[in-house]
């Protein structure tokens, strides 16, 4: 299983983004923690913000994909998007795997 993250500026978009990657099968699940604080170096200074962390959950032969998908919709400049793969239980990695290739609209269970 691959773990996604990226982080924006505010819910709205976080919650814009998470939802249409759910919506395209690109993800399974989108989780959005609030309001975390980030220190990095921008344009020479040092940057801190109030971000919204978005941790994704989908399959390594989506990463392509997702990667596209940010290019397309993230607002920020440089998105940082960091891929990890991660080892779940049998059942929720199954889970995941038929969340991605299921037709739209056709899941009824949870």
């Amino acid at each position: 299983m691959i773990v996604a993250m990226t982080t924006v500026g505010d819910e709205a978009t976080a919650k814009k983004l998470a939802e249409s990657l759910v919506k395209n099968r690109l993800a399974a699940c989108a989780s959005i923690a609030p309001n975390i604080s980030s220190v990095y170096w921008w344009n020479d200074a040092i940057e801190t913000n109030a971000e919204w962390l978005l941790i994704v959950k989908t399959a390594s032969d989506k990463i392509a994909a997702i990667e596209e998908f940010f290019r397309n919709n993230h607002p920020y400049e440089l998105p940082e998007l960091i891929f990890d793969e991660r080892r779940a239980s049998p059942a929720y990695e199954t889970w995941v795997k038929s969340r991605l290739t299921r037709e739209a609209g056709s899941d009824k269970t949870k």
